[in-house]
């Protein structure tokens, strides 16, 4: 590993070399396996708040997008701080002792803020079974090099795997739960292929949920008679169901990813960078 901080790192070093590890493992280009754990955490950074979110404040070199971003599901400034700070401390320890086991404390409470923006995000929008499934990879792997380096660690990498899997049960249920009390209700990724959140239509009557099921099925059908893509899919403005509440659905979908695009441009705009 580097030991000198002599060019310019984004943030620090371990999201520095997190996010050129994640950029050259999504080219197919090979990456330094000295920074598995890093590229890790990026990883999952941008399962929780997509790709754009972690990667575009790294492309305009904008630390305060970085950081806002990670505040977007209501996740607490200090555990936000603290991420950033553990991250550099594990950069450090490793630098200097090449010891997983040094940093123990150190990666249980990385994963710790991780899942804790993990059940934020839940609140607002689900997981899919393969987003869950890239999760166990990091929190409770059954091989690969985050195996290697968990092997390497101490009991604390119990109680890691202890709250993941109680966190998993509780993300997992949520949406059955939805389903077993609104059997009218599609799946979740279908919602959110249109700007839905299942938990939202769930709030529903049982007349709005078929009604926004029914606009679904016949965007769906109509796209494959046509084969052009839906004209409100991930929400365009033109698109309207004639009912007021589902079109408010709309509107605040259309806001939230509003909001999340305005945060980066502002913080860039405050950054000054």
């Amino acid at each position: 590993m580097d030991t000198k901080y002599s060019e310019k790192y984004f943030i620090n070093p371990a999201i520095e070399y997190g996010i050129r590890s994640y950029i050259a493992l999504k080219n197919g280009e090979a990456y330094n396996k000295a920074y598995t754990f890093e590229l890790a955490v990026i990883k999952t950074l941008t399962i929780i708040y997509g790709e754009k979110s972690i990667l575009l404040p790294y492309k305009i070199d904008n630390e305060k997008a970085f950081e806002c971003n990670l505040l977007m599901y209501d996740l607490k400034e200090l555990d936000m701080h603290n991420l950033i700070k553990y991250l550099n401390d594990y950069y450090d320890i490793m630098s200097r002792f090449k010891s997983e086991a040094k940093a123990t404390g150190l990666i249980y409470e990385i994963e710790r803020i991780l899942i804790e923006m993990i059940n934020k995000r839940a609140k607002k929008t689900d997981f899919t079974e393969e987003e869950l499934a890239a999760f166990d990879k990091l929190f409770n792997p059954i091989n690969g090099d985050i195996k290697n380096i968990k092997e390497n660690l101490s009991n604390q990498d119990g109680l890691i795997k202890k709250y993941w899997s109680e966190s998993k049960v509780e993300l997992t249920n949520t949406q059955a739960r939805m389903i077993a009390i609104n059997p009218e209700l599609l799946s979740s990724d279908t919602y959110k292929k249109f700007g839905y959140d299942i938990r939202t239509v769930a709030s529903l009557s049982e007349k709005e949920i078929k009604d926004v099921n029914k606009t679904i099925m016949d965007e769906e059908n109509r796209y494959k008679e046509t084969n052009k893509p839906s004209l409100f899919a991930r929400c365009n403005l033109s698109f309207s169901t004639g009912n007021g509440f589902v079109d408010k659905l709309l509107i605040l979908a259309i806001a939230s990813t509003e909001l999340m695009v305005g945060a980066i441009v502002l913080a860039s705009l405050i950054g000054g960078k």
